[in-house]
């Protein structure tokens, strides 16, 4: 029955959020319909993802494994928000829908945007709006993909590196890593999300976390923002020692390296600290 539905679509029915939106009430009509005779609305809500994982596939593999994007590509975002609100537990399923994404888009800024900008500035970041209704849901739904990411053992290679969905490069914000935007943008509630899965604030050969919080701290020392304040307290929190900014003239990082807690640049940090940053390795 899902399959058919998809087939019936426009190609382009799905771009518009509202008609996404529209798709999603009316497959929520369904499952619950379908629940009411079968018990399970979890299980019936799994049946339309993996519909919609085979409808993709069938597609993608009918045109030499590239993807006709439209609405071809884009059931996958009515699914996953199906997927959050139905709260489906399967992490394997989930996984092969945050894999078949990213094999298309090579990036996660739809799924992540809308909780570091809000839902409408997402739109302008990623030219995507996004299909949680709040910043709040939209960082909830970050949790949960997330979640099902870690259980699933999802990787992805980035330059020859095995690569977990937490720090994938956001390619509408220069290939930053979500952890470092969210410190650009000072957004601590996020922050602490993608922290407490394990996110890395030291990434080679790319602007990270703790670049991003040093040069900001500096640019206006006297004035910090208590966001940006709160960010650097949580960044702390999941380092044991940060390395000195070569000390050159001009060097843009002295400043903001010279406001961060000694115990964490200039002196040992404390053994309890040391002891949860050896335990979340």
């Amino acid at each position: 029955y899902f399959e058919n539905v998809f087939t019936e679509l426009d190609r382009s029915y799905l771009f518009a959020k509202y008609k996404r939106k529209e798709l999603v009430d009316y497959l929520s009509n369904v499952i619950k319909g379908c629940s009411n005779a079968e018990g399970n609305p979890k299980e019936v809500c799994e049946t339309a993802v993996q519909c919609a994982l085979d409808f993709h596939t069938t597609t993608k593999g009918n045109n030499g494994q590239i993807c006709l994007m439209g609405k071809y590509h884009n059931v996958l975002y009515v699914v996953a928000k199906l997927a959050f609100d139905w709260k489906v537990g399967d992490s394997m399923l989930i996984g092969e829908l945050l894999n078949a994404i990213y094999q298309c888009e090579r990036t996660f800024d739809r799924l992540i945007t809308g909780a570091i900008f809000g839902p409408r500035a997402s739109g302008v970041i990623s030219g995507w709006k996004s299909d949680f209704n709040s910043r709040e849901e939209n960082i909830k739904a970050v949790e949960y993909f997330l979640e099902h990411a870690n259980h699933a053992k999802c990787e992805y290679n980035i330059k020859g590196v095995r690569t977990r969905l937490v720090d994938i490069p956001m390619e509408s914000y220069a290939r930053s890593s979500p952890v470092a935007v969210s410190v650009q943008v000072c957004c601590p509630d996020i922050l602490l999300v993608l922290l407490q899965f394990g996110a890395k604030v030291y990434i080679d050969n790319a602007p990270c976390a703790i670049e991003v919080l040093v040069r900001k701290l500096g640019e206006q020392p006297q004035n910090l923002n208590k966001d940006l304040i709160e960010c650097c307290r949580t960044i702390m929190r999941t380092v044991a020692n940060i390395p000195k900014p070569v000390d050159i003239e001009d060097n843009v990082y002295i400043p903001g390296y010279n406001l961060l807690p000694t115990r964490r640049t200039i002196s040992c940090p404390e053994l309890q600290h040391l002891l949860i940053v050896i335990y979340f390795l």
